[in-house]
């Protein structure tokens, strides 16, 4: 790892650990984890929020999550590792190996879709069937009747149809060629040989006691949030069954990068995998979609990952494919803030500018939330500068202030243009046991609440 990047973590983990326990009562997120490794290595693991808010159970690093659609991701390992040992080829029609898998109308026929167009959702079936599941909890055990001319939605190759069904029915091809159920078959393949201890297919029998409320919205009016229950995933497993850690996840997803030493697939399998199929039409066109992976550009670097939504949670997890750097962030409760936090965590590591930080590192730590009557400010130390920024942004980077210290405990804003305080001083207080207690600005006084 250079050291640009690990200085940039240093300074991310600084500032998440003053900006996240404010941001997630601004969101009303219950609980979140975030994981910064590196070759699956926690370099940075925390922990903010609960996971059960009646008890007033605190979440902890080796808490439990629905990760949903990160499932994709194994499934597709599944598959590849199926075609390593001759028993499949991902260009083979599905029907070939699921004569069940068929239905034609005027759009498309079911019979021309291949496993490959599976994988990387191009088979232009329906998403999810019409068994609304999401709602009442009720997942298919058996998909086989759903596929019909039905579920024919567009021509298969033609366009990125995000599909849920597609990825049942791997997991229903991974059944039939290797003739072990589902969740034999990733214990046995993926899980165990990875050593993830926290990592489940499906809900197993015995509820891990680590496993995590998961928290509807707080809606307009209302205090109370749903606690949704767990359910088992069944066929659907495949596609949203998996349950599991941020640590587990950075080490599975370490082991896609080309050059990890531990791997439960080839070489040539992850060149497969992390290769753009098709534009997911997000992000202004920049995120494609290899093979069961989110794959996304960044400073000429490649991340490559997934998330994931099941009733109660929402997950991100990305992986910097030449720099062998995991991000992942769970949170307990439908909530987008995972995607913004692992956003803005790669966005600090490859677009920060630690040049204007470089210099005599600061010794006081001036780190805390700050309250006034305009709002809440976040104080955290980079280096030899502090930045300032509001604890409800979207990303501190783009709207932060940069302090130099000048004198004991006064700062300079070196700002140049703006609405706030360029070119002024900001001072620090102390209480009478000289701990910092308060922020004084031209325009106020803020309170150090945290």
């Amino acid at each position: 790892m250079n050291s640009k990047i690990k200085f940039n973590i240093k300074s991310i983990s600084n500032i998440l650990d003053v900006w996240v326990p404010m941001k997630i009562q601004y969101g009303n997120v219950p609980g979140l984890n975030i994981c910064i490794a590196h070759k699956g290595n926690p370099i940075y693991s925390k922990s903010f929020g609960y996971s059960d808010l009646d008890k007033k159970i605190r979440i902890d690093e080796n808490a439990i999550f629905r990760i949903a659609s990160h499932s994709k991701m194994f499934t597709a390992v599944g598959i590849m590792q199926l075609q390593e040992q001759g028993k499949l080829k991902i260009d083979d029609s599905v029907n070939y190996y699921l004569p069940w898998f068929k239905g034609k109308n005027k759009i498309s026929n079911n019979k021309n879709i291949t496993i490959r167009q599976l994988l990387s959702h191009q088979s232009g079936i329906f998403r999810d069937g019409n068994t609304h599941h999401w709602d009442n909890h009720n997942f298919p055990k058996n998909i086989q009747t759903t596929i019909s001319e039905d579920s024919i939605i567009f021509e298969n190759g033609s366009t990125f149809k995000y599909s849920n069904h597609a990825y049942a029915t791997l997991g229903a091809i991974i059944e039939k060629i290797s003739g072990e159920k589902y969740g034999d078959f990733m214990n046995k393949n993926i899980i165990a040989p990875l050593n993830l201890k926290h990592t489940y297919s499906d809900l197993p029998d015995d509820i891990p006691s680590a496993l995590s409320n998961g928290y509807g919205r707080v809606f307009p009016g209302e205090n109370k949030r749903e606690v949704f229950k767990h359910s088992k995933t069944y066929a659907y497993a495949s596609a949203t069954g998996f349950m599991s850690t941020t640590k587990d996840i950075a080490i599975f997803l370490s082991s896609l990068n080309l050059e990890s030493s531990k791997s439960v697939l080839n070489r040539e399998s992850k060149k497969a995998m992390i290769k753009s199929h098709g534009c997911t039409d997000r992000k202004n066109g920049n995120i494609g979609y290899g093979l069961g992976l989110d794959i996304e550009p960044i400073k000429n670097k490649l991340l490559i990952g997934h998330g994931g939504g099941y009733p109660g949670f929402i997950t991100k997890s990305k992986n910097s494919v030449s720099d062998d750097i995991q991000v992942i962030v769970f949170t307990n409760t439908n909530s987008n803030l995972s995607t913004e936090l692992s956003d803005t965590i790669f966005d600090f590591l490859y677009n920060s500018n630690n040049e204007i930080f470089e210099g005599k590192e600061l010794t006081k730590n001036y780190n805390g939330i700050y309250r006034g009557r305009w709002g809440d400010m976040v104080i955290a130390n980079i280096g030899s500068k502090l930045v300032s920024f509001s604890a409800d942004t979207h990303n501190p980077r783009s709207e932060w202030s940069v302090f130099k210290n000048i004198d004991e405990d006064t700062f300079k804003n070196t700002d140049k243009l703006g609405y706030g305080l360029p070119g002024e001083n900001i001072k620090f207080d102390k209480s009478s046991n000289q701990l910092i207690n308060r922020l004084t600005m031209p325009s106020g006084i803020l309170e150090k609440i945290m």
